[in-house]
């Protein structure tokens, strides 16, 4: 797959009993473009499609493992702003939001319901659509510069993931609505004790630990190895984790179109306005709440 400078590429290669696959955009902290997220299906079916594949490494080129969406794309995904008959910019129906996020949406659950096991490994930051992406993992290996969390929140989701049930049974409801409420980035340890984390290693000792376990998979009977994994899926659709992907494209489509009110940050807005560095600045800011209650924003 080839790589480029303006959507990044997701590189693919099979070997001994392995796949595998990795995000490549390290400018951008393997940011996800679309380019990329219809990659990285490819990749997956291709692993899936091969008898000699047991198992799935993922992982993120250079220090980062993925940061999400990139968000040069966010906010126009739905396509092209049209005009009303006044020559005023129309907003996407829910018609286009529905369409888009229940492509996007499916991608993650194509991951968490691949039939060949996928093993995660992560370093840096694994944020927002990231730290999706290693949840749908089977497993998790990481590193101690792992940084995992739901920044995104801060766009106006406040509290709602494609991921709610799967957090919920992993971490508990509290620890689940604190990561997503709060927004806060985790560092390795946290994101360890809490279960983001199977296995949390030296920086210097993350690949190796990764051909262990890799190994390990692949010793198994590849129809053992199947059975096994569609076991586990029946197991978690009796327990109601796998509806999250029937009502992710709704909630989201519905938070897109939100309101914002005048005393509220609009990253949106404000990317279109300013750009997405000061934009992102702006939403930080406006997040970074002292003890006292008084913002950076406030000074």
């Amino acid at each position: 797959m080839a790589d480029t400078e303006t959507t990044g590429s997701v590189d693919y290669l099979a070997k001994d009993g392995r796949a595998y696959i990795t995000l490549n955009q390290p400018a951008k902290k393997n940011a996800m473009t679309d380019a990329m997220w219809d990659q990285l299906m490819l990749a997956y079916g291709q692993a899936e499609a091969d008898d000699d594949v047991r198992v799935i490494v993922l992982t993120g080129a250079g220090t980062d493992f993925c940061t999400g969406h990139d968000m040069s794309e966010v906010g126009n995904q739905y396509g092209e702003t049209t005009l009303d008959a006044k020559g005023r910019p129309r907003r996407p129906s829910q018609r286009a939001r529905l369409q888009y996020d229940t492509k996007y949406v499916a991608r993650f659950e194509r991951i968490f319901t691949c039939l060949t096991p996928s093993l995660a490994l992560v370093r840096g930051y694994c944020l927002g659509g990231g730290l999706y992406l290693a949840e749908a993992c089977d497993l998790v290996i990481a590193s101690e510069t792992a940084k995992m969390g739901h920044p995104e929140q801060k766009l106006g989701l406040s509290g709602a993931a494609y991921f709610d049930a799967w957090e919920m049974m992993t971490l508990g409801i509290r620890k689940a609505r604190e990561l997503l409420l709060m927004a806060e980035i985790w560092d390795a340890e946290k994101a360890h004790s809490a279960g983001l984390i199977n296995k949390l290693v030296p920086d210097d000792e993350l690949l190796a630990r990764g051909e262990e376990w890799a190994e390990r998979i692949v010793r198994l009977p590849r129809d053992g190895i199947v059975i096994g994994k569609s076991a586990t899926l029946v197991a978690m659709n009796s327990l109601g984790i796998n509806k999250q992907f029937s009502y992710g494209p709704v909630y989201h489509a519905l938070a897109s179109n939100m309101r914002w009110e005048a005393d509220e940050v609009n990253f949106f807005k404000q990317k279109r306005d300013k750009g997405v560095s000061a934009a992102n600045k702006e939403r930080e800011a406006r997040y970074d709440v002292k003890a006292d209650g008084e913002t950076a924003g406030d000074k």
